[in-house]
């Protein structure tokens, strides 16, 4: 795909500013929408002047336009809520949503590049459906009423990305999918500072984007000495970093979030320092762990162990897939919904299993950090968990 365009999410999610920031400056993102409906004036005032320079030009605004040439923002987007495209816009680089075929012959001569949507039904609006069918639109790539001019967007995931370049499209617009928690996290192994390096660099590499820097061992200084080199990696593949236990770490700023486990601090206690500036991690055993950590507003949760474990103490009592399937029965039943990671002993023997009855995520460490070849297993276990 030649060009990606982010938008952010309505409400603010964890340490996003500088998530944005990184998105631009390692080329992975060309623009950024900021789409905030919520906000008054002044809270996006606020909002955008946090962003650096160089930042602010590769952003464009649904709303409260006037603010572009206030705080040096480079795009300016024409949507329903701000339909006019005022003269002096023009100055600016200019978007435009369109839902038709006919808006975009009426705005792509108009404008820099027109959002034609939705293309796959929607993920963060239930009940949006798709509007064009595939050979459809190769028809209109082909009789070139649709072109370069013209970004994808709704419903857009990595997996179908490929579909979009085989109908015509270089350019996409990601929104949920830009900001749902990767589905494979690794925790790092309980090993040297300069292995626990290695192994996260080795891990980042062949793909996966979550990272959870676990030194139960280690003091302060030791962690933020790692913390410092693998935040450095982690921007450079835009992937996320918490710590494990540690939540006075977060105010170094070097992490994503916290992962609590059930004897440290209470959650809704540590809600009051996360808040939704960082992501806020909680490990369950039970049904009523998971209650409790819903209730506490936690991000996600790491529930297990699935099987007998070396990499942890203590251990809880064995879930197994009996155990994962009651949950989610539950999850059902009370039409609640929260991401959660299954953890302990995980093999990936057991990924297809798993995924089969709706685990969403996986956290692993011996099984990559003990592998014998760990670019296969990680390749086996991402096919299974992008």
């Amino acid at each position: 795909m030649r060009r990606l365009i982010g938008i952010t999410p309505e409400n603010l999610v964890f340490r996003e500013k500088e998530r944005i920031t990184n998105f631009i400056r390692s080329g992975y993102i060309s623009y950024f929408h900021i789409r905030k409906p919520s906000f008054s004036e002044q809270q996006m005032r606020e909002y955008l002047s946090s962003f650096p320079k160089d930042v602010r030009e590769k952003l464009s605004l649904h709303d409260f336009h006037s603010l572009a040439f206030e705080l040096g923002i480079g795009g300016i987007h024409i949507n329903k809520r701000n339909p006019v495209l005022k003269e002096e816009y023009k100055k600016k680089r200019i978007s435009v949503s369109c839902h038709s075929i006919e808006e975009v012959k009426e705005w792509k001569g108009k404008s820099e590049y027109v959002f034609l949507s939705p293309i796959f039904d929607s993920i963060s609006k239930e009940g949006y459906k798709s509007k064009f069918s595939s050979e459809e639109l190769k028809q209109y790539f082909k009789e070139r009423v649709l072109d370069s001019k013209v970004v994808a967007l709704g419903g857009i995931t990595k997996e179908n990305i490929e579909e979009l370049e085989q109908i015509g499209f270089s350019s996409c617009a990601l929104l949920s999918s830009l900001w749902q928690l990767p589905k494979t996290m690794f925790i790092s192994p309980n090993k040297s500072s300069k292995e626990i390096l290695e192994e996260s660099k080795a891990v980042l590499q062949s793909g996966i984007r979550f990272i959870q820097l676990r030194m139960k061992q280690g003091t302060d200084e030791q962690i933020i000495k790692v913390a410092r080199i693998l935040r450095s990696l982690c921007d450079k593949y835009n992937a996320i970093l918490t710590i494990d236990d540690r939540i006075n770490l977060l105010e170094t700023n070097l992490f994503d979030g916290v992962h609590l486990g059930k004897n440290d601090m209470p959650l809704t206690q540590a809600k009051q320092i996360t808040q939704n500036k960082y992501l806020l991690g909680a490990t369950c055993n039970t049904i009523e762990d998971v209650k409790k950590a819903m209730e506490s507003k936690a991000d996600y949760l790491g529930i297990g162990p699935y099987r007998y474990t070396t990499t942890k103490q203590n251990l809880a009592p064995i879930l197994g897939l009996k155990g994962y399937k009651e949950i989610i029965t539950y999850f059902k039943k009370t039409k609640k919904h929260i991401p959660f990671y299954a953890i302990g002993g995980i093999e990936t023997k057991d990924l297809q299993e798993l995924k089969r009855i709706g685990v969403f995520g996986i956290a692993l460490s011996g099984t990559i950090s003990n592998a014998n070849n760990k670019e296969q297993t990680i390749k086996e276990i991402i096919t299974e968990y992008v």
